[in-house]
């Protein structure tokens, strides 16, 4: 129990600073104030500090506040949303290689506890395909967004459409895998949720089982 009360404590203090990082984005875009814009920049570099507790983590956090100094946080802000897309693509594209195990693969091992039977393990890994697939596409969508439109018209996608639709494909993928596997036991949505936030520290099988 003591030894889960940092991450408790962490948990506590990141989950506001998450949620506040894109309404204050968003609000900073259609307001024009742009402490707000500061202020949404300084919960992502306090979320640096909770992510990465230590040496590293203060270095990162300190550095992202001091590029405040040098660059306007509504210009910084145009990057989270693309390095963040791109950081998870390359994570779930990378467990895809020969010998590694597919991102979807391991949170559906950890939730079952078991080895999984081969029709799961070849649709976990079909879905790793897609998840990497979709932020790949979201990074783009963010970086022409950023690039080409509106500051509100990105800023409606980046701190709003791109969650609503990680949120979504979530769901949607849930639903589908227990009407298409309907032969296989399914864990209720809600541990699957904790499952997926209890993997952190966690890492896929460096080699997969054939």
């Amino acid at each position: 129990m003591v030894a889960t009360r940092p991450w408790a404590s962490r948990r506590a203090l990141g989950v506001p600073l998450f949620l506040a990082y894109p309404v204050l984005t968003h609000v900073a875009v259609f307001s024009g104030l742009t402490y707000l814009a500061s202020a949404a920049w300084l919960c992502l570099a306090a979320l640096a500090v909770l992510a990465f507790p230590g040496r590293w983590g203060v270095a990162g956090s300190a550095a992202l506040a001091a590029a405040l100094l040098f660059v306007d946080a509504e210009t910084l802000l145009k990057m989270p949303p693309i390095v963040i897309n791109l950081a998870l693509a390359v994570w779930f594209g990378k467990s895809l290689a020969p010998g590694e195990e597919p991102v979807i693969s391991w949170f559906a091992r950890l939730i079952r506890g078991i080895e999984l039977a081969p029709d799961l393990a070849r649709y976990t890994r079909t879905s790793t395909i897609v998840w990497t697939s979709f932020f790949l596409i979201s990074a783009a969508l963010a970086a022409g967004l950023a690039l080409f439109a509106s500051p509100q018209v990105w800023t409606l996608f980046a701190n709003g459409i791109d969650y609503f639709l990680v949120g979504a494909l979530f769901v949607c993928e849930y639903v589908y895998r227990r009407l298409r596997f309907r032969h296989h036991q399914h864990a209720p949505l809600l541990e699957v949720i904790r499952a997926v936030a209890r993997a952190r520290g966690l890492s896929p099988r460096r080699t997969a089982r054939p």
